[in-house]
């Protein structure tokens, strides 16, 4: 579909006023054009190298067992600086709860911290255009290793390089019901 000149146009003044704006955020921090790195003051490190180490990382973190301490800090260093984490729920409906990483922490620890929590990753889709990228990953959820699967969705996160370190803007996830399950592409892929 091929937008309009004046659509265009207030996309684009709709784009430069909003950069103008002081961002509200659960989160104490906002960037004026480069003031500082957009991914934060944190050092590279191994889980920013790249959209999939980040992937790996949040899967790596948030699994574990009852009782786990869970490396909140770790994660907090995945997310640039007013970043969100959108949880869902399908219920008599849609809910979603946008958040900052912190407050997704708490709510993990309140709701998972006394059971067994195990995300693993089925497939991903990593689409990259220069300092930006879109990282789609389906995952299984389990009580433990070995039990047997409890839910299953995808993930979406978007990630940027700020030029120093790779991180995430924002992370929400749906999880599969039968109004509409996983697409083929994101079943299980080989040799995972």
């Amino acid at each position: 579909m091929k937008l309009s000149p004046v659509l265009r146009g207030l996309g684009a003044a709709f784009l430069l006023a909003s950069l103008a704006l002081p961002v509200a955020s659960a989160q104490p921090a906002t960037n004026r054009l480069g003031a500082t790195p957009a991914c934060g003051n944190a050092e590279p490190d191994a889980d920013s190298r790249s959209p999939e180490s980040l992937a790996q990382a949040l899967y790596e973190i948030v699994s574990g067992p009852a009782g786990a301490r869970k490396d909140w800090a770790r994660l907090g260093r995945l997310f640039a600086p007013g970043a969100l984490v959108t949880p869902t729920l399908h219920g008599s409906g849609f809910l979603a709860a946008p958040q900052a990483p912190a407050q997704f922490a708490e709510l993990n620890d309140r709701l998972l911290g006394q059971r067994g929590f195990y995300e693993r990753e089925l497939a991903r889709r990593v689409e990259r255009y220069g300092h930006i990228a879109h990282v789609w990953s389906s995952f299984e959820t389990r009580d433990s290793e070995a039990a047997p699967a409890r839910a299953r969705g995808v993930n979406s996160f978007q990630a940027m390089d700020d030029g120093r370190r790779w991180c995430i803007l924002s992370a929400t996830w749906d999880i599969e019901t039968p109004a509409h399950p996983l697409p083929p592409e994101f079943e299980r892929a080989a040799g995972r």
